[in-house]
């Protein structure tokens, strides 16, 4: 398959299925063709969640549930809508090697979690 066409028809599941907005979409599907190019296993577990959802992540999180490894924010990139449609800024992609992933996301202009002073190596954001 032609990589513009892959880039294009990724970009497109992004927005739909995942609720990236499409401008961030266009550049999580570049970061996810170089992921799979670097043999990082990326595989994605969230994008757009509603404010309830976070609340909800936010909850568990604080009543100590292991499995929410860094408090949810409260102005959350996955959160953004526009238009009443969601529009994430923000996607959580897990790879094996969370280190070049970052470096990665960084050639292509996406901000990584990993850098945060409570490192969250799942996170690529705009």
């Amino acid at each position: 398959m032609d990589i513009q066409l892959w880039l294009q028809n990724t970009a497109q599941y992004l927005n739909k299925t995942w609720g990236l907005s499409p401008v961030f979409a266009t550049r999580a599907a570049l970061l996810i063709a170089y992921l799979y190019q670097y043999s990082l296993s990326p595989r994605i577990t969230s994008g757009y969640r509603s404010p309830e959802y976070q609340q909800q992540l936010t909850a568990r999180y604080n009543a100590g549930d292991k499995s929410i490894v860094v408090k949810p924010a409260e102005n959350s990139k996955h959160t953004l809508t526009f238009n009443n449609e969601p529009a994430s800024r923000a996607i959580d992609i897990v790879t094996s090697n969370p280190e070049v992933a970052a470096q990665i996301a960084k050639a292509v202009n996406v901000n990584a979690g990993y850098y945060f002073k409570t490192p969250d190596p799942v996170h690529f954001y705009i």
